[in-house]
């Protein structure tokens, strides 16, 4: 990672700390500190209902995204074919030298769609290109971190690009 990638997410970090600094500054009150058990457990309780609320949002929106993904696919099978003929009609009085027609919700028109070609099955596609096309197939590299892992835990040989990270206590909360 480059010194000026490095330096932005720094930035971007602290950016989002003052964020988060100035979004729960109203709300704890001055002077409060984790002092004993009473304290620590509130601060947790805290960040686990965040957590759960992350989780409750994303869910949420999912569920939006599949709802309004149903509603579009149900008002194209009850209107799609109408509003089609709709636009094309007005084009077509336009004496075609428009493409589309603005609404104030958004705009509807016709695009130009070059030919493509469909993969329909994968598989067979495969097969075909190992036989006629093998630059088609392209494979996908990555690390094992185990096999390193393994490697340096046999042998101690330190890779290139890597580093060790001493033995140490991780702070964590669930």
């Amino acid at each position: 990672m480059s010194i000026a990638i490095a330096n932005q997410i720094d930035v971007l970090e602290i950016e989002r700390l003052l964020e988060i600094d100035q979004e729960i500054a109203p709300a704890v009150v001055e002077g409060f500190h984790v002092h004993d058990e009473g304290s620590a457990n509130w601060v947790v309780r805290r960040i686990i209902e965040a957590r759960q609320y992350a989780q409750h949002v994303k869910e949420w929106a999912e569920l939006e995204c599949r709802r309004s993904q149903r509603d579009e696919d149900r008002l194209m099978f009850m209107f799609g074919r109408q509003l089609e003929a709709w636009v094309s009609e007005r084009i077509a009085a336009m004496n075609g030298r428009r493409k589309s027609i603005p609404l104030p919700a958004g705009t509807v028109g016709f695009r130009h769609l070059n030919t493509t070609l469909v993969i329909i099955d994968e598989g067979a596609v495969l097969d075909w290109a190992r036989q006629h096309q093998p630059k088609a197939i392209q494979t996908k590299e990555y690390l094992s971190k185990t096999v390193i892992n393994e490697h340096f835990a046999a042998l101690g040989e330190l890779p290139p690009g890597t580093q060790v990270e001493p033995e140490r206590e991780k702070f964590y909360i669930r």
